[in-house]
C-alpha cells in the first residue's frame, strides 16, 4: 500500500512532470509548473514526514502522460 520511491526514483527522476498547485487558484483552475520528477519525490516524502502539511502548498502531480514522454514504449 506504499509507492516505492526508490524504484520511481530510479526510472522516472530526470523526467520532468507537470505540477498544479490544489492551494491556489487562477482563473478558476490550479496553476502548475514543470519540475523535475526526483524534486516532486522530494516534496511529497516531506509532506508526509511533516503531518501532509507544506510550506509549498498542496503539489499534486496531474495530467502526466508517460507513454507521450516516451520513458515507457
Amino acid at each position: 500500500g506504499k509507492p516505492n520511491f526508490e524504484h520511481l526514483l530510479q526510472e522516472f527522476g530526470e523526467a520532468v512532470v507537470p505540477v498544479a498547485n490544489c492551494d491556489v487558484k487562477e482563473y478558476n483552475s490550479n496553476p502548475k509548473e514543470q519540475l523535475p520528477f526526483k524534486e516532486f519525490v522530494e516534496y511529497w516524502r516531506e509532506y508526509i514526514r511533516n503531518g501532509y502539511r507544506s510550506s509549498r502548498g498542496c503539489l499534486y502531480l496531474k495530467d502526466w502522460h508517460l507513454s507521450r514522454s516516451g520513458l515507457i514504449p
